[in-house]
């Protein structure tokens, strides 16, 4: 061997300091871990809203066509019925 040695002392000091360093690794790991859950998490409740608000949105326009439809055709509707009532009262 040609080149200068570690010492066991040395090499239990790297060792250490590698796990150490693993320890925080794994620690960031789960921190990363848990924020991609919450994200998750959170797409999940965006797409329930946004289906939530497609349905009310939809049934709002539903509603604004029903009423347009009765605002339209309510008077050909009271015409009709009263030309009904007109004809039976006549003959």
């Amino acid at each position: 061997m040609a080149g200068k040695g570690y010492t066991n002392k040395e090499l239990h000091k790297l060792i250490m300091k590698i796990h150490g360093d693993f320890m925080e690794l794994r620690t960031e790991v789960k921190q990363t871990r848990e924020t991609i859950r919450k994200y998750n998490g959170l797409r999940e409740e965006i797409g329930k809203l946004q289906k939530k608000i497609i349905f009310m949105e939809a049934r709002g326009e539903g509603k604004t066509s029903t009423l347009e439809i009765i605002r339209n055709w309510g008077g050909c509707f009271f015409a009709l019925i009263t030309l009904i009532i007109l004809l039976y009262n006549t003959f």
